[in-house]
């Protein structure tokens, strides 16, 4: 496996991405799985890290308004919201949004630069292996995959770049891995991947202003979010990212900590 960096490994850079799905669907080998363990502990021990930091002062991240972070007007973006419009449920809705803003955050913080357009389209997207007509199911095959095929196939269908698509699909499908360094996987996957864990697990609230939070939540409320995964957490595939980190969070293998936008003073 490639070390990314000198505080933890990462998946190999072709784990998580379409084409390794494909040939797979999605089932980790023994010792990716201890790897994306590994990952979940990474996460979770540098939000540890972020709030002590910013008990200490050390860390004050600026406010951004979310009226600064919205989509650019285009093509991309109209045609990516009209299309999950009728797939997802309100809660999977707000899901998507909520990870675009809060991995856009994460990512200005970061010094992340990163296409807002294929950033957006990625972030909405995301779930589409969730959605009631995904094929082939999560107990089939790796819903993040799926959801990287379809919305490959989607955009390529509505006539956009081949490159663009790819983009799109590869950050989608590897979101999974939880610990997605953007100068192996690029921008895109990253801010999804920030993003949508900030939304479920709570990482990388330290590095959003808390005003900037409330905003987002004030318009795209957490009401419900866990009967979106809950109600298919026994529907994965066996060995398949989130079956094993489901496992592995539930059964007490990772130490989890308080999520912070469940409580004061976000709620």
């Amino acid at each position: 496996m490639k070390i990314v960096s000198s505080s933890t490994s990462a998946l190999d850079v072709s784990v998580g991405s379409v084409e390794w799905g494909e040939s797979t669907k999605g089932i980790l080998r023994e010792s990716e799985q201890v790897q994306l363990i590994e990952n979940l502990k990474y996460i979770f021990s540098q939000e540890k890290l972020d709030a002590e930091r910013h008990r200490l002062g050390l860390l004050n991240p600026k406010y951004i308004s979310i009226d600064d972070l919205l989509p650019p007007d285009t093509k991309m973006v109209r045609e990516s919201l009209a299309y999950v419009q009728d797939l997802y449920k309100p809660t999977l809705m707000r899901h998507c949004w909520r990870t675009y803003y809060f991995g856009s955050m994460i990512a200005l913080h970061d010094g992340i630069e990163f296409d807002r357009e294929l950033g957006f389209a990625s972030a909405m997207l995301h779930d589409l292996g969730l959605t009631p007509t995904a094929d082939p199911r999560p107990c089939d095959c790796c819903f993040a995959v799926n959801g990287g095929v379809h919305a490959r196939d989607f955009l390529l269908g509505q006539g956009f770049a081949r490159e663009h698509a790819d983009t799109v699909a590869h950050a989608i499908a590897v979101h999974l891995n939880y610990h997605v360094p953007a100068e192996e996987h690029g921008a895109e996957a990253f801010l999804v991947t920030r993003g949508a864990i900030c939304d479920v697990f709570g990482t990388g609230v330290s590095r959003m202003s808390q005003q900037s939070v409330k905003d987002v939540l004030a318009k795209y409320s957490r009401d419900e979010l866990y009967s979106v995964f809950s109600a298919t957490a026994f529907e994965h595939l066996v060995g398949t990212r989130f079956e094993v980190s489901f496992k592995a969070v539930t059964s007490g293998l990772v130490e989890t900590i308080p999520h912070a936008l469940d409580l004061p003073p976000f709620v």
